[in-house]
């Protein structure tokens, strides 16, 4: 089972599990869970595709959220799976989910071959979709093949050979545009054509959940610091280990790349973090700054101003 397979399911559908299983505390017979999930009115007479809710299933095991009790014919969360706070807490499911997606033992030899089993497929799309710059023209499928199938584009000279294809069919793209801003990792431009879906590289929920998670309000980390952190808990990001065993050079040990520099300047116009530089400092973070192009943006400390919320 892959993530971005046309058997696969979509966040949502994965969501309407959890909230269940979170909501009863408690097992639930499998066809029980079949039938307050997925009602027969409103099932698909469709046979030659596998029910979302069997999707659902399949998916949440990849990422051992959920166990099948087969003999029993039994639903369960896994210890994973309980973390929730509630049924409602759908950033804590957020969180969750993102976690288990880029563990590391589900995502090893990612650039060793095409190998697409767990969320692979899913994690070698999202490290090259995070390699581009969010101010630039939004990504759709058209752009997504231009970019990966040209042989001398720079994304083909950047990425190992042993990854590609990197979506090896249109619906895996259908499907990254769920997944990417299920995660945090991605968002709808604010403006697009009818009929189009195209994609920013903006990953500032996902930066923005992790900082706030790791680090109370009030709280002064190192800016360099920081990113390490941030490249630790987001490997897809540029200079993180997913991204590195993909192919992608890392922008520097002291320069957050395109993604994670807009993430956040826009943390700090937003208020939730403050963006500090200390002339003294030794250790100086390089952003860029899109007002700024040819003068990167130095910080020395990066300020918590929210808590974590659920």
């Amino acid at each position: 089972m892959t993530l971005l397979n046309v058997d696969a399911a979509i966040p949502s559908q994965t969501w309407a599990v959890v909230r269940l299983l979170t909501y009863l505390g408690k097992s639930i017979a499998l066809d029980e869970a079949r039938a307050l999930v997925s009602p027969p009115s409103l099932r698909s007479e469709d046979t030659s595709t596998k029910p979302p809710f069997d999707c659902a299933i399949s998916s949440l095991q990849v990422l051992e959220l959920v166990h099948v009790d087969i003999e029993k014919q039994r639903l369960a969360l896994t210890d994973q799976g309980r973390s929730l706070n509630s049924r409602d807490d759908l950033e804590g499911y957020t969180r969750l989910l993102r976690r288990a997606v880029l563990k590391v033992d589900y995502n090893k030899d990612l650039g060793e071959n095409n190998d697409a089993t767990g969320p692979r497929d899913l994690t070698r799309a999202l490290a090259w979709f995070l390699m581009h710059d969010p101010m630039e023209q939004p990504i759709d499928k058209v752009t997504a093949e231009l970019l990966l199938d040209e042989k001398d584009s720079k994304d083909r000279r950047l990425l190992r050979p042993e990854v590609f294809p990197v979506f090896a069919n249109p619906t895996r793209w259908l499907r990254f545009g769920y997944w990417a801003p299920a995660l945090g990792l991605a968002a709808a431009p604010l403006f697009r054509s009818e009929g189009s879906s195209p994609l920013l590289p903006d990953c500032t929920m996902a930066v923005k959940q992790t900082m706030t998670e790791l680090w109370p309000a009030g709280q002064r980390v190192n800016a360099i610091e920081a990113l390490q952190v941030l490249r630790d808990n987001l490997p897809v990001l540029p200079g993180g280990a997913h991204s590195l065993a993909v192919g992608i050079t890392s922008p520097g040990e002291n320069v957050a790349g395109a993604a994670l520099s807009f993430a956040l300047l826009r943390g700090h116009d937003e208020k939730w973090i403050r963006l500090e530089q200390d002339d003294d400092a030794r250790q100086i973070l390089l952003l860029h700054d899109p007002e700024r192009p040819g003068s990167p943006r130095p910080v020395s400390d990066i300020t918590i101003l929210e808590p974590c919320y659920g």
